[in-house]
């Protein structure tokens, strides 16, 4: 008897670009039925998740682009970033991305704030005291929101998902979900531009994946990418969103299941 996998996806950014110059994040997909096995559908999957493993980097490093920013936050106080509005989605994951000489170890404050529930104000980040996802152990499909892990590395990616299906299934008089961006570095700050890439998704299911999570299944609806230069934060302010830098806004409308986003400079 035959089994054959379901479809499995792996993002990574290109990582061939030059120093200080962040590649875009590409994505490779094993589609349904391209592994076979004899034995069963979980070994035909593990088939599949380690083609993945093998070709990703070097699909991203041929597919994707290297993008030279220009980086805001030399003079804040003169730009101004228009809001930007999302098409119609239910999960939402924001990459926090750096390149060498940024600086080590980023950390991200990232929360759901303005709701009057039990959901505002608990960041999801290193040192703040809510774990990596609410409610704590629960998968990526069932949390609220979740951080992927703590990256201490000179370059690399934090990433936080927020599941707007399961905030408004389980708190239905929400008609507006607002999550608030900030973040610091901890162990060293050199130029201190990261990028913001915001993704959107509809359907599917959200898996954590490394310091990633990502969508199997759905289809990705928008992604947008914006600058930020990030200060490194003082001792002891781990749990203090108003110490560090803030990033922006997203706002989340039930009724018409789209977003806006604010940056702010």
């Amino acid at each position: 008897m035959e089994y054959y996998n379901i479809e499995k996806s792996l993002t990574v950014a290109k990582n061939d670009c030059a120093a200080g110059v962040i590649g875009t994040s590409v994505t490779l997909t094993a589609t349904v039925n391209q592994f076979v096995s004899t034995v069963s559908v979980e070994d035909a999957n593990a088939k599949a998740e380690a083609w993945l493993s093998t070709n990703v980097q070097a699909h991203a490093n041929n597919s994707g682009t290297c993008r030279v920013t220009a980086w805001r936050g030399a003079n804040p106080s003169c730009v101004v970033e228009p809001t930007t509005t999302l098409s119609a989605f239910n999960y939402m994951v924001v990459r926090y991305k750096w390149a060498l000489g940024a600086g080590q170890d980023f950390d991200t404050y990232t929360g759901i704030v303005n709701t009057g529930t039990s959901l505002d104000n608990k960041w999801m980040g290193w040192g703040h005291g809510y774990n990596n996802e609410i409610p704590q152990n629960s998968s990526a499909e069932n949390s609220y929101i979740m951080w992927a892990g703590d990256n201490q590395n000179a370059n690399g990616i934090e990433s936080c998902m927020v599941n707007f299906s399961k905030i408004t299934n389980d708190f239905p008089t929400l008609n507006t979900i607002q999550v608030r961006m900030a973040g610091s570095w901890y162990t060293s700050l050199g130029t201190g531009n990261i990028d913001i890439e915001i993704t959107t998704y509809k359907d599917g299911k959200m898996v954590k994946s490394g310091y990633d999570i990502i969508n199997v299944g759905g289809t990705q609806v928008d992604q947008k990418i914006f600058s930020k230069k990030v200060s490194k934060q003082g001792r002891n302010l781990s749990k203090n969103i108003e110490s560090v830098t803030n990033i922006g806004y997203i706002t989340y409308t039930k009724d018409s299941s789209t977003g806006k986003i604010i940056i702010q400079y």
